[in-house]
């Protein structure tokens, strides 16, 4: 928390290109003056400290819930002593979920149950789902509140299978819903319970270090299950519910998946992954590995309208834009004082407070990360960091330029193919224009197409047409951020 505060001293504000008021022919605004800060105040934050990591936490009613190594916390509001405990590991005193004997986790050996993916439940009863490393895949549901009087996160837990697999995994059974390598899990309620899933793969991570079986085939990389109105599992809807890293990349192809959230009718995954076939851009800050945003549409059973995005913080000097102004745009690479952040470390959507960002309205979702300059050639990332602020509004207006103008290809790592994919198609001189001119992939053709077609010249389309497509590479743009 401390350091977060103090990368912070130096604020750089740029303006987003597609912000209200940004300057033409690619360039941002000038920067406001940095903000005074006060180095010598103390503050002082409520504080727990747990026996073990802490690696994800969520609030229901006013207690936070805390999910770490070998337990799940539930903290009052003011954070200062745990209220209940319910402990998941290690295997050896708590049975763990999944199918029967056979190896990791249900062998002699003692393995700690890391937790990967802790969600919250409010339509059949106030409850937890708790989805731990040694689990085999399988969660464990806390019943917190049944209608008839509230319980702590250890009274009414279940592992959350109907019995499934048991004899044998399979990565198509449905209550398998995390992989060992990481996960992000979110529940979208309407009348049904949803669960988005986004399993990383990482490679060299073996199963059995993280708790389950090396022999257990991998879940589903990206998937949407339901949950069965019996309470007692999930269940998929058909066979497009679910997409897979290609086999020719399993075990080699870096793919985290980081955070995940929902805003109005779309599901969105943030990832980090390796860039095309691993081709590093030369002075871009380690370009063999970027960042994505993922979008669906939330009312969907099927993965049938999926798109993705590449995302990036990116910082330029002012001295060298001023410069390259009077140099008619100067050079690229890393020695026109552009630093791009291309490896995302966290991230969190909150709403917009009244003049917080230029162009954005208060209440709208604004989605801030946190990015790092990786090690070229290499996801892990350098000391050098940024955080960036993006109206969802502007990302999704993104979405829809890109997909109108069919500057989209199908996603390699899913398909294994790098075919054009065009959706959606409108007899409109200006798409036509914008697919002419995009394909070129140039920052400053791309900005300059951005400012100089407002907001509401475009053609009101249906975001969620039938597609899986992912859109080529943005070299560059304009945001929000704050930076070193």
């Amino acid at each position: 928390m401390k350091s977060l505060w103090l990368d912070a001293v130096r604020l750089v504000l740029v303006l987003w290109a597609l912000s209200p008021g940004s300057a033409a022919g690619g360039e941002c605004d000038q920067s406001p003056p940095p903000p005074k800060l006060n180095l010598s105040v103390t503050y002082d934050l409520p504080t727990f400290t747990a026996d073990s990591p802490v690696q994800n936490m969520v609030a229901l009613n006013g207690v936070v819930y805390a999910g770490a190594v070998n337990r799940i916390y539930a903290l009052s509001p003011e954070l200062l002593a745990p209220l209940a405990e319910y402990r998941t590991g290690p295997t050896l005193s708590v049975p763990p979920c999944g199918w029967g004997p056979g190896g990791g986790a249900a062998s002699n050996v003692s393995v700690d149950n890391h937790n990967l993916a802790l969600v919250v439940e409010t339509i059949y009863d106030k409850g937890l789902f708790s989805c731990g490393s040694a689990d085999r895949g399988v969660c464990r549901r806390h019943v917190l509140d049944d209608g008839t009087q509230p319980k702590t996160v250890a009274e009414e837990v279940y592992c959350f299978s109907d019995g499934r697999g048991r004899g044998q995994p399979a990565a198509d059974d449905p209550n398998r819903v995390v992989g060992p390598s990481g996960a992000q899990v979110l529940n979208v309620e309407s009348n049904v319970i949803h669960f988005f899933v986004g399993n990383s793969e990482i490679p060299g991570a073996g199963a059995a270090e993280a708790g389950g079986d090396a022999e257990a085939p991998p879940p589903h990389t990206m998937s949407v299950r339901k949950m069965k109105t019996s309470q007692d599992g999930f269940t998929f809807f058909s066979t497009r519910s679910y997409m897979d890293l290609i086999p020719a990349l399993r075990g080699s192809y870096l793919l985290r998946y980081v955070y995940s959230f929902h805003s109005g009718p779309f599901t969105y995954f943030l990832t980090v992954q390796r860039a095309g076939a691993g081709r590093a851009s030369p002075g871009r800050g380690g370009g063999a590995y970027h960042t994505r945003v993922v979008r669906t549409c939330s009312s969907d059973l099927q993965i049938r309208r999926y798109v993705e995005m590449p995302l990036q913080c990116i910082s330029t000097d002012k001295r060298r834009r001023r410069r390259r102004r009077s140099n008619d745009g100067g050079g690229g690479g890393g020695d026109d004082g552009v630093k791009v952040f291309n490896v995302l470390q966290a991230a969190h959507v909150a709403k917009a407070a009244s003049g917080a960002l230029r162009g954005v309205e208060e209440g709208e979702d604004v989605l801030f990360a946190a990015f790092a300059r990786s090690e070229r050639g290499s996801p892990e990332p350098t000391p050098r960091s940024a955080v960036c602020a993006f109206p969802l509004k502007y990302i999704n207006e993104l979405f829809r330029r890109y997909m109108q103008s069919c500057n989209t290809v199908e996603p390699y790592h899913f398909t294994g193919s790098h075919r054009k994919s065009c959706y959606n198609v409108v007899s409109l001189s200006l798409t036509l224009s914008l697919s002419l001119s995009l394909s070129l992939s140039l920052s400053h053709t791309l900005l300059l197409l951005l400012l100089l077609t407002p907001f509401s010249g475009l053609p009101k389309l249906d975001d969620c047409l039938p597609s899986v497509c992912c859109i080529k590479e943005i070299d560059s743009l304009c945001q929000f951020y704050m930076t070193k």
